[in-house]
């Protein structure tokens, strides 16, 4: 898509992801969890594209759980929390996607005792996470990348503390990441970052909307709050959306397709838009180890003010996520990370691809400079 700079809120279908969507869809259009012949060629195929998500990112099939995307899998490890004899205590980020913050007030109701982490400049400090631990503990929340400014949080570390506290108490602590910004953008290895459940949203990286999944350690450290029919092993009841998780498979697979070379090719784009923006006197909010693939900047205007000359001059970019658009305005994530409220209000977020062309971000650069000086 030309001029689009909006890729941490959705990408477009590639054409591998359409073409394999509607030939599955075509070709096995039962239930997966019928009986019959044409139900079970469809559940062999559900498995085949469980078996390549699985050897895709180094884990085990049975911890591969398809949802129908990063909220509903956040849902099902939220939710499970309620299942909880009393309440304990849960660790989250102030800097956490709305999905996870939705659920502080009824964790609160249900007398749940919820700490809310700093993340100076997007950073969750490691230390404050083992500050904050206590018997009680039962949940730790810290996404593994940022979807406001890419900070790619010491997922390893973090774990690394919890572990090591564990050994102290008598009862499993469960360490959440959602890992959204993550698939396919850094390396990710669950199995070794001691991670025990992870969210990810197949249209983040080209593939159908309404399809994702939840990675977890074990099953049995999660007890779902409602298992319906039983399907994904009874930890997210309903038919599955077969030909989306097929595509999810496929643009998956497209995806690690030389990941190392498209994450450098967008690295020297990002730096260079970063050096463009600083030399017109912009301030940047990814500083540190960020994403490439994520850039936060603050302008001379009001955030949405600057998206929609941005968008008048045919340019796609994002003054927040998508999904808090669209919801009661809470905590500027910006704000949370420590910089000042002037700075949080005027901030926009730039997401670029893979797919994001050289001539592209030149436009965009040109663009900026022209409305920073008032042409």
């Amino acid at each position: 898509m030309l001029n689009y700079f909006d890729y941490a809120a959705t990408s477009p279908m590639s054409q591998r992801a359409v073409t394999s969507y509607v030939e599955c869809a075509k070709a096995f259009p039962l239930n997966p969890s019928s009986i019959h012949r044409g139900g079970r060629e469809a559940h062999e195929e559900l498995e085949k594209a469980r078996m390549k998500v699985s050897s895709i990112l180094g884990i085990r099939p049975e911890q591969t759980i398809f949802t129908s995307g990063a909220t509903e899998a956040i849902n099902i490890v939220f939710s499970s929390l309620l299942w909880q004899k009393s309440p304990g205590r849960v660790l989250i980020s102030r800097i956490e996607h709305d999905a996870i913050k939705a659920f502080i007030p009824l964790l609160k109701d249900k007398g749940w005792d919820v700490v809310m982490l700093k993340a100076k400049k997007g950073f969750v400090d490691p230390e404050e996470v083992k500050e904050n631990l206590s018997p009680e503990t039962r949940l730790v929340a810290v996404m593994a990348v940022n979807n406001v400014n890419g900070a790619i949080e010491p997922t390893n570390e973090i774990s690394s503390v919890i572990r090591e506290y564990e050994k102290t108490i008598k009862h499993k602590i469960v360490f959440f990441s959602d890992s959204v910004q993550a698939l396919a953008k850094t390396t990710l290895e669950l199995e070794k970052s001691g991670v025990d459940a992870a969210s990810f949203s197949a249209h983040k990286i080209s593939g159908p909307r309404g399809v994702g999944m939840l990675y977890m350690r074990s099953r049995n450290l999660i007890r779902p709050l409602s298992s319906a029919g039983g399907q994904e092993m009874g930890m997210r009841g309903g038919t599955e959306n077969l030909a989306g998780i097929v595509s999810f498979a496929s643009v998956l697979e497209e995806a690690y397709e030389k990941r190392k070379e498209k994450e450098e090719r967008v690295k020297a784009l990002s730096e260079k838009m970063k050096r463009e923006f600083e030399s017109i006197g912009l301030q940047l909010n990814s500083e540190g180890n960020t994403s490439p693939y994520i850039i936060n900047v603050s302008t001379p205007f009001p955030s949405e003010v600057f998206s929609r000359m941005l968008d008048d001059k045919g340019f796609s970019v994002s003054s927040g996520s998508a999904c808090s658009n669209n919801a009661k305005k809470g905590e500027n994530i910006i704000e949370a990370m420590g910089y000042g409220a002037k700075r949080a209000g005027s901030s926009v977020r730039i997401s670029l691809s893979d797919e994001t062309e050289d001539i592209e971000v030149d436009n965009l650069i040109t663009a900026i400079k022209e409305i920073a000086s008032g042409k």
